[in-house]
């Protein structure tokens, strides 16, 4: 094989590896917050959850500095301070040993697949598309409340895969923003100045 030609196949290969380099960072995090949401979600009482009968009240979870709006249907707003990032869920599913979708890692990982979106959503923010990724949780060790949102007794140990589609997005300057997943939900975002 020629030098030229030899030359030309490693430049081809590293542009076709370039993107897969360039999103490894953003991937970790993301997986890193959608195993953080999913967790919180399940080991937070009913009370004080989205999920559960806490309701809107409970649907802008705090991950580690990052503000991730989620409840089952839309968060309808989240107040955040200035310099806050957020944790944009297009979509998101979860399947547990609680709700039997299987006893093993690669069951609960296929179901997560199966049962969420096959596409990614259309994620709108203040009028401009953002990227969405696909993104996976590792295995979960989950342990359950008392007053869990699944009414599972209190205590109880089962593991769980999350599969989602979101977005990392960087803070907003303050004001009040406007999130859209496929045209239909909207999340309405306050940045606050201040402590």
């Amino acid at each position: 094989m020629s030098r030229f030609r030899r030359g030309l196949l490693l430049i081809v290969f590293l542009l076709a590896a370039t993107p897969t380099i360039a999103h490894a960072g953003p991937t970790k995090r993301a997986e890193s917050l959608l195993t953080s949401l999913w967790t919180t979600v399940l080991e937070t009482p009913s009370a004080q959850n989205s999920f559960g009968r806490g309701g809107q009240a409970y649907a802008c979870f705090d991950l580690d500095r990052t503000v991730a709006p989620f409840a089952p249907t839309s968060a309808d707003s989240c107040t955040v301070r200035a310099g806050t990032p957020l944790f944009i869920i297009g979509y998101s599913v979860e399947c547990s040993t609680f709700e039997g979708n299987g006893t093993t890692d690669a069951e609960l990982r296929a179901c997560a697949r199966a049962g969420d979106h096959q596409t990614a959503p259309a994620v709108i923010v203040d009028g401009r598309p953002v990227e969405v990724i696909e993104v996976e949780t590792p295995l979960m060790r989950i342990t359950l409340p008392a007053d869990n949102v699944l009414g599972a007794p209190a205590g109880t140990q089962g593991l769980s895969v999350g599969h989602g589609w979101v977005v990392i997005q960087h803070p907003l300057p303050p004001g009040t923003h406007n999130i859209e997943i496929n045209n239909d939900a909207v999340t309405q975002i306050i940045v606050q100045t201040g402590r």
